[in-house]
């Protein structure tokens, strides 16, 4: 069975107890990155795959998915990766890859907290109101929205911030890191950020 395992948004004491149950349990654990990578090895050893963000992606997926189609018939491999495996994540292309190659194989999924609603704790804002979560790749073919919106994976704040104000956006947070060694909470929003960064705007 492949089970795909959702890590939470990034502190390891953030997994919920079936998660960790299951990494414990597993045959072997697959992270494909070095955040889920150390997060797994608070509770047990793992095996880290890197997954390009770039072309090269597809090669290592298959790769990697033809060994899952053949080890999953006999044991239980977990795939963890940060957030919830169900939400833009790498999880989505290695089961759909593994489907393809065997669809007999079981898959399930463990929920995890996902970032965009973990992260209004750490803003200390509740939420009543309506909301939509995307990325800034998607943001361009939305034409409406909620009264609140969260932007996963930024990388140039400040443009999707000038394209969200045209949208009546009129209050803006980005978070880098959250949850994680390093986080910041920034309200002067900068050009450039990294993956791990996710913007707020409110209405």
């Amino acid at each position: 069975m492949l089970i795909g395992v959702g890590l939470g948004p990034g502190d390891p004491d953030l997994l919920t107890l079936k998660a960790v149950k299951v990494l414990k349990e597993a045959d072997e654990v697959i992270t494909p990155g070095k955040i889920a990578y150390n997060i797994v090895n608070n509770y047990r050893e793992s095996r880290l795959v890197h997954i390009p963000m770039n072309e090269s992606a597809d090669e290592v997926i298959g790769k990697l998915s033809k060994e899952l189609s053949m080890r999953c018939k006999e044991e239980n491999i977990a795939f963890a990766s940060i957030g919830d495996v169900m939400f833009y994540s790498t999880f989505q292309h290695i089961s759909e890859a593994v489907r393809d190659i065997d669809p007999q194989i079981k898959i399930t999924t463990i929920p995890g907290l996902s970032i965009f609603t973990s992260i209004f704790s750490r803003l200390g804002k509740f939420v009543d109101d309506s909301l939509e979560a995307t990325t800034s790749k998607d943001l361009e073919l939305q034409k409406d929205g909620g009264e609140i919106v969260v932007v996963l994976k930024v990388r140039e704040p400040k443009k999707t911030v000038e394209n969200l104000k045209k949208r009546g956006y009129e209050e803006f947070v980005l978070i880098k890191k959250a949850f994680m060694d390093g986080e910041e909470i920034i309200r002067e929003i900068p050009e450039k950020s990294d993956y791990f960064s996710t913007l707020v705007g409110w209405r």
